[in-house]
């Protein structure tokens, strides 16, 4: 795949992924009378008082925190964040004048969870992406680098000043829903920006290290990285075969190892992603198999 239809995947990846967004939130959270975070929270604050498009408001709060992040952070992430930053808007006023106020449903329930499943999905797929979504990242970023506030406390810090002034406009019990609306579409996020790069990453200890590090790389055609290490109780010098395989793999791997060693002892790790030949980009044709020292 060339780098012009990787960049057009990744531009359309960023285009869909704010409209999604939009739509879960104009359907389901702005219709509803939710709250949430960000620009989106910043524009209920403001639209819902005073009848202006919650897009319009969205629309002026990104503008200007991307002149922001120009002035603070420079061009370069300003340029990571300008097309999110207006396609987010542009998508909820699309969304705003093609439902002209019509409402999908008026359950709550309904409301909270398929906006926060739309909403995460879009998210997702900006972050997949290698985007930013611009908007409230960028105060959050200026608390990291200045106040050296860690990142994600930074995000919830901004968060919950956007959702306090929204709690004393909101009936309670549509707060406790906005609530939950965040939690969804958070999980939603993270799983979304990691579907396909989750794997397992497993340990082998064997007397018979080598045939086990060949049946691998042979049946497998995934890398294995040897360790040397050395046993507690007996004190002993050992080899530790180390790989990275697909949670569809896993069982062939054990099966693999107990035919050539029954004894053999395995210990399994979810791995959260994987970048690197072989994952995120083709492997060469024959595995390279590393051999490092561990203390």
């Amino acid at each position: 795949m060339s780098g012009k239809t990787k960049e057009f995947i990744r531009i359309m990846m960023i285009i869909v992924g704010n409209l999604i967004d939009a739509i879960g939130f104009v359907l389901f959270v702005d219709t509803s009378g939710l709250i949430m975070g960000g620009s989106s929270g910043i524009g209920l604050l403001i639209a819902r008082p005073t009848g202006i498009s919650t897009s319009t408001v969205v629309f002026c709060v990104n503008g200007v925190m991307l002149l922001l992040g120009l002035v603070v952070f420079g061009k370069k992430f300003a340029l990571s964040t300008v097309l999110s930053s207006f396609c987010y808007p542009a998508s909820m006023a699309i969304v705003e004048k093609f439902m002209a106020g019509r409402i999908v449903t008026d359950d709550i329930f309904l409301c909270t969870i398929m906006g926060g499943i739309l909403i995460g999905l879009g998210a997702g797929m900006v972050l997949r992406a290698g985007a930013s979504s611009g908007g409230m990242d960028v105060p959050a970023l200026m608390l990291n680098k200045y106040l050296r506030i860690p990142l994600s406390t930074a995000v919830y810090i901004i968060d919950i000043a956007i959702l306090i002034p929204q709690m004393f406009q909101t009936p309670g019990d549509k707060v406790l829903y906005g609530i939950v609306l965040i939690l969804v579409y958070s999980t939603m996020i993270e799983k979304v920006s990691l579907i396909g790069r989750n794997r397992v990453e497993v340990q082998i200890i064997s007397n018979k290290s080598d045939l086990i590090r060949d049946a691998i790389i042979r049946d497998l055609d995934r890398g294995v990285t040897m360790m040397k290490g050395r046993s507690g109780y007996l004190g002993k010098d050992i080899e530790v075969v180390m790989s990275i395989v697909s949670s569809r793999q896993l069982s062939r791997v054990e099966r693999i190892v107990h035919k050539i060693d029954p004894t053999a002892f395995l210990v399994v790790n979810r791995v959260s992603a994987v970048v690197g030949e072989g994952f995120t980009y083709p492997a060469t044709p024959d595995p390279v198999v590393e051999e490092t020292s561990a203390s």
